[in-house]
């Protein structure tokens, strides 16, 4: 995918609907004031990527040439100098790729009857991944001193030192040409298309509310935020039982999707989908189930402060996307000029670079997207920003991202590490969460308002409960899936109850909740990826601490980890600019203790 897409919260990573044509609508007048400036926010994608039709057949000209050079310099690597080549080679067509990749992308997002966008981009995808797979095995197949005499003939190699090496790591994994054609082709069977149509389809219903007509998937950040608990009650009954008229369906195409998963990581030399997942991110999938036992341990701990605070993002405040983005902007300046201004670039509606949404019939339903590739122009997407709170930190989780990519292209980096392990790339949207938290709790002079902020910046410090929630659910669906004791719709109600239930009072209050495998369109579309979530909370969580103690020093390490690019193992990366050790036993035990601390230090206060 040429974009991350943020989660905030259970049930709440999944944007609304737009409503039936012709369905009659009471607004209030600050809602439709908000729907008015967000749609001032859209796409200039003539500007930001081609500028007409015969500039974008060009790019993909270009594309398909620099393509067919580098799979005629693969098998002609012979010397160091070649090898630099060739990699250099693989650059170029990668930036080639995810620019275009990226603009196809928008312009379905934007409309998704522009679905021939996406077709676009998979017809370029195929000889670009020949391509650059040639290129892998060609260098897979040196042994060790072939490339250690090539890195010190040639210096220049060093940039690539880190991708060389994790060629060779994946090595025995990479599928024969004849193989990858064969999952090339059925990888688009698999479902994850077909989830986000079949969800298109449903049909959610709406909750009046103080003469306000919210809809339930639609308007569901505006429902959270509601004061009245029945309205948050019936908006949740609604989105469950919209999810719940395909039920049988969704669980077909998510037992067929996990057990594809598995044959596929299968086929490419792992274990199961988990564990492929885990290789994939450098972490062992032990450390995996360590943490999430982890953190089901304190998960009482959750239970008490879910009882004490019902609903923290109840605040009855809209933001217009200006003030959103003001907000957002002052927030950036914890860490320091160059990052405030590539914020301000990217959320100042002149440049074209956020589409906000303002409602539209065929929207991409998702809650907020952003580009993490430095193709030169990064951008975010919000299926319709409606200025509740949730919406405010959805803008500044994704926008963290867009800014990185920005950062990575003022740096030059190798595009090969611009996108690292999902958990390390998610952890700095999630930190820039707090950031902004932070600056609104501080900032605040309405004691209200101020308590409002105090809950919600507690609530996202404390979201390392439900992502692992969400990832202690999954790995259970695959564990079930595997060895055959869930075969429909029933056992995934029950696997997910007994999963989750450790993790949230949701279980006890909400009977519905145990149809969440329903609605974690991650579940369908990238399986494993919740596993990624529960670290990048904890990450997150680490980041903020260490910025309370000391913003100068934290600064001073973390603004080259975002600029810098994945060239090491997060592990590596985390302890040379931060001084974190991921994989310290205690990890997850001594940052869910610094976490309770911060929490309660913000409820010591007035």
């Amino acid at each position: 995918m040429p974009v991350r897409t943020c989660t905030i919260a259970i049930a709440l990573s999944l944007a609304a609907l737009p409503a039936a044509a012709g369905n009659a609508q009471r607004t209030s007048s600050a809602a439709a004031a908000v729907a008015a400036e967000a749609s001032r926010y859209r796409f200039d994608l003539g500007r930001t990527y081609f500028a007409s039709p015969a500039a974008e057949a060009a790019a993909r000209s270009e594309l398909l040439r620099a393509a067919e050079d580098l799979a005629a310099l693969a098998p002609r690597i012979e010397t160091a100098q070649g090898l630099l080549a060739a990699l250099e080679a693989d650059d170029r067509v990668h930036r080639l790729f995810r620019r275009l990749d990226l603009y196809f992308f928008w312009l379905y997002a934007t409309d998704t009857r522009r679905d021939v966008a996406l077709r676009e981009a998979a017809a370029l995808r195929g000889p670009v991944r020949a391509a650059r797979q040639a290129l892998r095995r060609v260098v897979a197949a040196r042994d060790g001193a072939w490339i250690s005499a090539a890195m010190r003939e040639e210096p220049r190699l060093a940039r690539f030192a880190f991708f060389i090496e994790s060629i060779r790591r994946e090595a025995p994994h990479l599928l024969g040409p004849d193989q990858q054609q064969v999952v090339s082709a059925l990888e688009p069977l698999l479902g994850a298309g077909d989830y986000s149509r079949v969800v298109n389809g449903l049909a959610f219903g709406s909750v009046e509310a103080g003469g306000e007509i919210l809809r339930a998937r639609r308007d569901q950040s505006l429902i959270e935020a509601h004061p009245d608990p029945a309205v948050r009650r019936e908006g949740t009954r609604l989105l469950f039982a919209g999810y719940g008229a395909q039920r049988d369906l969704f669980a077909h195409m998510l037992i067929r999707g996990v057990a594809s998963a598995d044959a596929l990581a299968r086929l490419r030399g792992h274990g199961s989908a988990a564990e492929e997942a885990a290789f994939d991110a450098f972490v062992p999938l032990a450390h995996y189930e360590a943490l999430l036992t982890a953190v089901a341990r304190r998960g009482e701990d959750y239970k008490a402060w879910q009882r004490r605070v019902e609903n923290p993002f109840a605040a009855q405040m809209r933001w217009s996307p200006a003030q959103g983005a003001a907000a957002i902007v002052r927030s950036a300046a914890a860490l320091g000029p160059l990052y405030q201004d590539e914020f301000a670039a990217l959320l100042d509606p002149r440049n074209g670079r956020a589409d906000l949404g303002g409602g539209g019939e065929h929207r991409l339903p998702a809650a907020g997207t952003a580009s993490v590739y430095p193709t030169g122009q990064s951008g975010i997407f919000m299926q319709a920003f409606q200025g509740s709170m949730l919406d405010l930190i959805v803008l500044a989780h994704e926008g963290g991202h867009a800014v990185q990519a920005q950062l990575l292209h003022r740096s030059n980096v190798p595009i090969a590490y611009a996108a690292g392990p999902g958990y390390f790339t998610e952890s700095f949207g999630r930190f820039q969460e707090l950031l902004l938290l932070d600056h609104l709790h501080r900032t605040a002079r309405d004691p209200a308002r101020r308590r409002a902020f105090r809950d919600a910046l507690a609530a996202r410090m404390l979201a390392v409960f439900p992502s692992a929630e969400e990832a202690a659910v999954e790995l259970a669906i695959h564990r079930g899936v595997a060895a055959g004791t869930i075969r429909g719709a029933d056992d995934l109600d029950a696997a997910t109850a007994t999963a989750g239930a450790p993790y949230s009072l949701a279980y006890e209050n909400t009977p519905e909740r145990r149809g969440l495998w329903m609605m974690s369109e991650g579940y369908f579309a990238a399986p494993m990826h919740e596993l990624n979530d529960a670290y990048a909370s904890l990450l997150a969580v680490r980041y903020f601490a260490r910025y309370r103690r000391d913003p100068g020093r934290f600064r001073a390490g973390y603004l080259p980890l975002l600029s810098g690019g994945h060239d090491a193992p997060p592990v590596a990366l985390l302890r040379r600019h931060l001084g974190i050790e991921l994989m310290a036993p205690d990890f997850a035990a001594a940052t869910l203790e610094e976490l309770l601390a911060e929490v309660a230090s913000l409820y010591a206060g007035p």
